[in-house]
């Protein structure tokens, strides 16, 4: 009888068992300055731990930090691409029609920024404003309305991370940059510590554009993909993540109970 009872409690706990538990999945981060790394720690680490605890064991995330340039390469490989990059937006990689990948609802939303030096500044009023101006931007990173006229009257050098390029901007190697404007306000604080004047830099008052930051697979109807478009779509008025994107200086979504 003892026997029989442990052979159904057994059963019983294997039958509730998620079907995908132990499957691990490669969330691939392209991001390597802070707000998203520093360190260990980060925006990108703590979005994985968080989704990891929403997917209950279904699916394990394991974060993977590499260059946008790498991120690039791998998802446009005739192979295919296998696991699930984070916090990219359409017109990051040409996709803005979203049929080349599976896209989730957003769960962050963000905007780009340009940032010059306040004794020039840029008004940005379309691309032939900025012309014969020295831009920096990222490795890897796709500017529309900047690629462009890259090597067209607009000179363009890289940096690895945003935090470099304005340090580049304070020492006037460039006029200009583009960045989101959560990672401007965050690395406030670091400039702060660097003793960088960060009074001698001007913010554009428009965005340079807006976009929302998805999860990205590969085509096709997988499980995966709805597991985390549910968890996406629910993100933006969960407490947790609100606390956890207010604390790197995301907008918060409104309309929330």
């Amino acid at each position: 009888m003892v026997r029989s009872t442990l052979l159904l409690a057994l059963c019983g706990a294997f039958a509730g068992a998620p079907a995908a538990a132990n499957t691990t999945v490669k969330a691939y981060n392209s991001y390597g300055g802070a707000p998203y790394l520093e360190g260990k720690r980060g925006l990108a680490p703590e979005l994985v731990a968080y989704v990891n605890r929403k997917l209950e064991g279904r699916y394990q995330l394991q974060l993977v930090n590499l260059t946008r340039r790498d991120l690039n390469q791998l998802m446009e490989a005739p192979g295919g691409f296998d696991g699930v990059a984070l916090f990219l937006a359409p017109i990051f990689i040409g996709d803005v029609p979203q049929k080349r990948f599976h896209w989730s609802p957003p769960f962050l939303e963000d905007s780009n920024a340009i940032v010059s030096r306040l004794e020039n500044p840029v008004r940005y009023e379309g691309p032939s404003s900025l012309v014969g101006l020295r831009f920096a931007g990222i490795y890897g990173n796709r500017y529309p309305g900047i690629d462009e006229f890259v090597g067209k009257g607009i000179p363009r050098s890289n940096a690895y991370d945003a935090m470099s390029n304005l340090r580049r901007l304070v020492r006037g190697e460039a006029d200009f940059t583009v960045m989101p404007l959560s990672s401007f306000r965050y690395l406030r604080r670091q400039m702060d510590r660097e003793k960088l004047p960060v009074g001698q830099l001007h913010v554009g008052d428009k965005p340079f554009n807006q976009f929302g930051r998805h999860f990205v697979l590969a085509p096709g109807d997988s499980e995966l993909a709805r597991e985390l478009d549910r968890i996406a779509a629910a993100m933006p008025c969960d407490r947790e993540w609100r606390r956890i994107a207010q604390r790197y200086h995301f907008p918060l979504a409104t309309g929330c109970r």
